[in-house]
């Protein structure tokens, strides 16, 4: 073997893989990016996927059978008998220094033996070396595919003794086409002798001394590759040396890359960053450059031996020169989240991650979010996860989570470029705007970062309390340990941070950090005695008294706090200065804030031994302003006053702690007072340890209530009506009602003058009726009188949303009228303004008595989603049960005159309503229901205003339901049956008897021409008409209508026969006679068809006899209106349809007279 330029040790030529800045050099300004050279750095020619050598074990190598010419068989593990053996027959390896072979044991001392001494007589050798040869090592050292075997020449046997090395050196080719070299190390036992080689900025040492007795090494190079042995420390090392050759023709001999270049890049990068060349950083300072492959975190796990391709071999060029300078290399996972505005193009996306096309959504959709793409980016953000280190004893999970990624550390900037999303989630067309979209891309990261930045990126990342686990006590603090505790105590929240920050303050001596740590360690009283223990053998208890007094101020329940206190007077004894403990506990009380209903039983002790004096002076005053405090304010009263209560009135002094007692009881009320609508304002961590305020969530009404009552039930118990006034007027306008409502719940029958003042109060401001409100409301109208309920309703109800309300408080007066009835005391005047308060609540509610029934909502267009379109109205049954329980209390009441309201407005049917639905879904099912309430009350159908409300419903009916009959009276169609018999027939005269328009028969030809056939006999295609329909499909169908004027005679026969049921309803002809007997001949005529009946101004009767406000009106002296209208008489706005040829005008014309009242606004329709 010859080695090139190489004569002695001074003489070879060291590669040199950096060159060391100078002074000058470090000094020097650079203004270029950091991001963009480790791109140009990183992105380099490296697609070379093989590696400059090869290193491999087998244990289960085969013997070879070495036999050297003059010895023999070599047995193998080599013993050292035949080792010197073998240098008996060895010679000095030379090595070549220019043109000439020279010896130097200084450059190299290894014994060496010509291949033609040495055979094998394990014909297995030859296959493993091939396989070997040609598989394992070609793969390795990236060697593309040969066309024409490749030779594998045995060049020497070579023996290295104690002391035995090469110094650094490259191979010369030693036969045409050789290009590597391989060396297999068999089984002898030896240590040292390691291998280093290096490469294009690149070095590695291979070591295969352990277990060198029992294994067969293979190492391989190209011949390019600067390679040095190390001296044999012991035993012997016995190697085989191959030529490998290239054969395959028209294809160039293997060789490696040049990539010193790339390599240069690359350390002068990472150079300039360590010697911070570069002006920005970002925050935390670490690079991620995203890789070419995505891995999971099992792979990341497994560091660099799952990567792939271009990543495994950037990644072993870049470990060796980045760990030569003092940096770390990592793998990660990348996430990008991107959120935006989404380009649906075109679809009607309905729900999130589903779309449609207008209005199905079927499951075949379910995958087609993935059409969605961007429009707009709108926000974006990067992170990493996963972190592991690449170390030389294995990958190391550094524990940072998953952290926020700097747009700026991403390399390079636009990695993600015209890259396609691995998810994505698309909320849904939203109205007018386009649909929201979420889209996240998963990848894999390198990171690099300076191993001193490693504190600062777990101090960022995970915070200083991450670094504080690690960092060793020692007896001085270092900078950056001092840095980290200060951090951490900015921010110090747990115990067991302050537990560890506690062992570095003793071992510094700072009694600063000791009393900063303090506070928070605990909860239990045994670590606050042990650390005041160990912080006493270090500090004087002066130098900790401000930790100790945050620590009782630190606790928030007023029991630990003065647990604290007797815990530090008990482990100090004697030492404690009794002064400086009442001055901690009188701290401990004025500090407290917590205002918790656990404390108040320490509180209530704390004035039993200490005076009441305390609370009223030091406690309770900070308290009283603090929001959301009534629940402990009511308890600590409730408490306060039991305790009171049981002290005795014999003792004077007692007298005296008892008056005490009961001033802090009202001191108590008066703070739950100013807080009874208040609560806590909730906090939630946040991520980063602040905590972000929540609105608070309102009180309901039931806990409002509640806490009226107990505050007006805490009042009358210590007999201060001031305080119940301070409720009253601390409730505000909304609430007045419930405190009297308590209140009245707190006197007895008779009302003091200052809880009437109230009441006068309470109705004066009264604006949002409520039902609840209804008893109290009632108990003020006994008590200030009834008439100011009248003004109430008449001057503070709603005109509308109220009537619940004000049925429910006519129902409430009319009791307690009954009630006061019976009293012998209750005056005239006052049943008189109890009659006029429910007359006004009824009169009040009439015109809302629709409100509060339920109507589905009305769709228009196609059904869908499962809604159908609803009629116009709907609930029939529960207007008419409301209508009839009206009557029913105007009857209890003994006032009708809500009725004559109610049924006015019940006959002005509004311009958006049917008169015939009007009648169908209301008045119709109205009439019998309410002729049997009359019945059942011993009333009749003639008794004012029902009077006038049946004859003018059967008015209405007759002249705009049934109308006049038709012009012309066409043939009547045949009483008898026609046709044959057959079903089609039988059918045909079935439906000749209704009113039903058309009859449609699909058959096929020869039935559908019978029953033209059977038509035509019967003679009466005058009246029906046929046609066949064929865009129906076949069979087609045969459509037998009949014809208008058929229908228009068959319509009215029906109208009519419906006429004559609504008459019905209401009377039989006796009772119909009674009802409107100046009209009795009209009706029977416009049933009959012979009259149009012709319907005018009208009125619902006043029930009393009372004149009508409108002048022209005039009664009959027995108090009922005067008759209708004549039918020629018409109200304004409303004209009489035209009769037929052969109808006449029902009723003779009499003369016209002005409206009366309760005029009804009927609007004509037709």
């Amino acid at each position: 073997m010859s080695v090139e330029a190489m004569a002695t040790a001074q003489e070879l030529e060291v590669p040199q893989t950096a060159q060391t800045p100078t002074e000058d050099d470090s000094e020097e300004e650079y203004d270029g990016d950091l991001n963009d050279d480790l791109h140009d750095a990183l992105s380099g020619d490296f697609k070379f996927t093989g590696n400059f050598y090869h290193r491999s074990t087998d244990a289960n190598a085969p013997s070879p059978g070495l036999t050297v010419e003059g010895l023999g068989l070599i047995g193998l593990p080599l013993s050292e008998r035949d080792a010197k053996l073998l240098i008996s027959r060895a010679a000095q390896a030379p090595f070549g220094k220019g043109d000439q072979t020279v010896i130097d044991t200084d450059v190299r001392d290894t014994w060496e033996i010509e291949p033609a001494n040495v055979s094998f007589a394990n014909p297995k050798w030859k296959e493993f070396i091939d396989q070997t040869a040609f598989k394992t090592v070609w793969a390795t050292l990236g060697v593309a595919p040969y066309t024409t075997m490749p030779r594998c020449e045995l060049y020497k046997l070579l023996l290295y003794q104690e002391g035995s090395h090469f110094l650094p050196h490259q191979d010369t080719e030693k036969a045409n086409g050789m290009f590597a070299t391989i060396v297999v190390v068999l089984p002898s036992a030896f240590e040292g002798g390691q291998l280093h080689v290096s490469h294009g900025g690149r070095s590695a040492v291979i070591d295969v001394a352990q277990n060198s007795a029992w294994n067969t090494s293979i190492l391989a190079w190209y011949t390019d590759v600067m390679h040095e042995v190390k001296p044999i420390t012991s035993g012997y090392r016995l190697a085989l040396s191959y030529n490998l050759i290239h054969t395959s023709p028209n294809t160039p001999q293997p060789s490696l890359p040049n990539e010193e270049g790339v390599m240069d890049d690359l350390r002068q990068t990472l150079e300039r960053w360590d010697r911070d060349m570069y002006d920005e950083m970002p925050d935390p300072p670490l690079y991620a450059y995203m890789l070419s492959h995505q891995y999971s975190q099992n792979d990341l796990n497994r560091g660099a031996a799952a990567l792939k391709g271009r990543d495994a071999h950037l990644v072993a060029h870049l470990r060796p020169v980045a760990e030569e300078l003092g940096f770390s290399v990592c793998l990660a996972n990348l996430k990008r989240t991107e959120s935006g505005c989404a380009d649906d193009c075109g679809y009607n996306y309905n729900k999130r991650g589903r779309y449609g096309r207008g209005w199905y959504d079927s499951d075949e959709d379910e995958d087609e979010d993935e059409h969605v793409t961007m429009l707009e980016v709108e926000d974006s953000s990067m992170e990493l996860s996963n972190v592991v280190r690449l170390e030389e004893n294995g990958p190391k999970n550094m524990g940072l989570g998953t952290f926020a990624l700097d747009s700026e550390a991403l390399v390079p900037r636009n990695a993600f470029e015209d890259l396609e999303p691995d998810d994505q989630e698309y909320e849904g067309y939203m109205g007018n705007g386009a649909g929201g979209l979420e889209q996240w891309y998963n990848r894999s990261a390198l990171v690099l970062f300076r191993k001193e930045d490693e504190t600062d990126i777990i101090m960022s990342v995970s915070g200083p309390a991450a670094v504080l686990r690690n960092l060793e006590v020692t007896d001085t603090p270092t900078p950056t340990a001092q840095q980290v505790v200060n951090s951490v105590l900015a921010k110090l929240s747990d115990a067991a941070t302050a537990a560890t920050i506690i062992r570095h303050a003793l071992a510094w001596k700072q009694n600063d950090v000791w009393n900063k740590a303090i506070p928070y360690i605990g909860p239990s009283l045994e670590a606050v005695s042990s650390e005041i223990t160990r912080a006493l053998d270090v500090f004087d208890l002066d130098s900790i008294k401000p930790g100790l007094a945050q620590l009782v101020k630190k606790r928030a329940g007023l029991q630990q706090r003065l647990e604290v206190v007797k815990a530090i007077v008990a482990y100090l004894g004697n030492a404690a200065d009794s002064d400086w403990v009442e001055e901690l506990t009188k701290e401990a009380l004025s500090t407290y804030k917590a205002a918790s209903v656990a404390d108040v039983g320490t509180l209530v002790r704390i004035a039993q031994e200490r005076g009441v004096g305390t609370l009223q002076t030091v406690v309770l005053p900070k308290l009283a302003a603090q929001a959301g405090t009534y629940e402990f304010h009511v308890t600590l009263a409730k408490a306060l006053n039991q305790h009171a209560k049981q002290l005795t009135d014999s003792d004077p002094k007692t007298i005296q702690n008892k008056g005490e007692f009961e001033g802090v009881v009202r001191q108590c009320i008066r703070a739950a007072i100013a807080q009874w609508d208040s609560v806590v304002q909730a906090t939630a961590p946040h991520a980063n340890h602040y905590m972000l305020a929540r609105p608070a969530p309102a009180l309901s009404p039931t806990v409002k209530t509640e806490r009226i009552n107990n505050l007006v039930q805490l009042s009358f118990e210590v007999q201060d009506t001031e305080l119940c006034v301070a409720v009253f007027n601390g409730a505000g306008v909304q609430h007045r009602m419930e405190v009297m409502t308590a209140i009245r719940g707190q006197i007895g029958s008779a009302s003091p003058e200052w809880v009437k003042e109230l009441g006068k109060t309470s109705l004066s401001s009264y604006s949002t009726p409520a039902v609840s409100d209804v008893p109290t409301l009632s108990w003020i109208s006994q008590e200030l009188g009834a008439e100011g309920i009248r003004n109430l309703v008449v001057q503070k109800v709603p005109k509308s949303g109220t009537y619940a309300f004000l049925i429910a408080l006519a129902k409430s007066l009319h009791e307690r009228r009954s009630l006061l009835s019976r009293v012998p005391e209750t005056t005239d005047q006052t049943k008189t303004e109890f009659a006029g308060a429910i007359s006004q609540c009824l009169l009040s509610a009439v015109p809302q008595w629709e409100q509060g029934i339920p109507t589905p909502p009305v769709h228009g267009g196609y059904p869908y989603h499962g809604y159908r379109a609803a009629p116009v109205d709907t609930g029939p049954a529960l207007k008419v049960q409301r209508i009839i329980e009206i009557v029913e209390f105007c009857f209890t009441i003994g006032d009708l005159k809500p009725c004559s309201r109610l049924f006015t407005l019940l006959l002005e049917i509004p311009a958006n309503v049917k008169v015939d639905d009007r009648f169908k879904l209301l008045l119709s099912p109205l009439m019998s229901q309410l002729k049997a309430t009359l019945a059942k009350l011993g009333k009749s159908i003639t008794l004012e205003p029902f009077r006038s409300f049946f004859k003018n419903a059967i008015a209405i009916y007759l002249a705009r339901i049934l109308g006049p009959v038709p012009v012309a009276q066409p043939a009547a169609l045949p009483a008898r049956a026609i046709g044959c018999g057959c079903a089609e027939c039988k059918q045909l005269n079935a439906w000749l008897s209704t009113a039903t328009p058309s009859i449609s028969f699909r058959a096929v030809q020869a039935r559908r021409t019978h029953l033209e056939r059977e038509i035509a006999q019967a003679r009466i295609p005058h009246l029906i008409s046929t046609e066949t329909v064929r865009n129906r499909g076949s069979p087609y169908t045969l459509v037998v209508s009949k014809r208008p004027e058929v229908m228009g005679g068959l319509n009215w026969k029906e109208a009519q026969t419906k006429a004559v049921a609504f008459i019905r309803s209401v009377a039989d002809d006796k009772g119909l006679k009674e009802l409107m007997p100046d009209r009795y001949e009209d009706v029977l005529r416009a049933v009959a068809g012979s009259k149009v009946f012709v319907v005018g101004a009208m009125t619902i009767a006043d029930p009393d006899g009372i004149a009508p406000t409108t002048p022209a009106a005039a009664t009959a002296a027995n108090g009922t209106t005067a008759p209708l209208a004549s039918s020629s008489t018409v109200a304004a706005g409303v004209s009489a349809p035209a009769a037929g040829p052969s109808a006449s005008v029902a009723g003779a014309k009499r003369k016209q007279r002005d409206p009366p009242k309760n005029t009804i606004a009927f609007i004509d329709l037709t």
